[in-house]
């Protein structure tokens, strides 16, 4: 009996056709492809000012309707107060301006107050703030503050209908 013949290895160029695509351009098609994912990734993952803005609104008008609740057991300044906070508050989380950090007198003064929302309505925003800041420190109660919260929640309206930068 004769012996199995061994044979070498078959080259795989036998059975498997050469590549005509050079290596590179395969690197260069996957690290586009991967850039591309990423670029998507990131893209929508990014924030969306108008959904936020949104959402500081929804948050404002819950603020307001809590303290609606809890007004008639509340001294006036106390009101007072926590609505100026509550409109503070939105502006600069939906605006990004520095509101609740500045005093009445910083606000109303500093050049740049305001500068996203519409021109339309800065004026009435401050106007209310400055109210606001006035009755904080009225000595008791005023007519003026039986609609704090119906003029805060109008406020809110009036700068959601006038939203975007100015048309100049």
């Amino acid at each position: 009996m004769e012996p199995p013949k061994i044979h070498d290895i078959t080259a795989p160029g036998d059975f498997l056709p050469e590549p005509t695509t050079p290596w590179w351009i395969w690197a260069l098609a996957g690290t586009l492809l991967l850039a591309l994912i990423i670029g998507l990734t990131v893209w929508s993952l990014r924030p969306n000012p108008a959904k936020q803005r949104a959402t500081m609104l929804e948050e404002a008008r819950a603020r307001l309707k809590k303290l609606r609740e809890e007004s008639s057991t509340l001294a006036p300044h106390v009101t007072a107060t926590r609505t100026s906070m509550i409109i503070r508050r939105y502006l600069e989380a939906a605006f990004k301006d520095p509101a609740l950090f500045e005093t009445n007198e910083e606000f109303t003064l500093r050049p740049g107050a305001l500068g996203k929302i519409h021109p339309s309505c800065r004026d009435q925003v401050k106007d209310y703030l400055t109210k606001l800041s006035e009755l904080k420190y009225a000595p008791s109660y005023t007519e003026e503050t039986d609609n704090l919260i119906d003029e805060a929640d109008e406020l809110l309206a009036l700068i959601e209908v006038n939203i975007g930068p100015a048309k100049v």
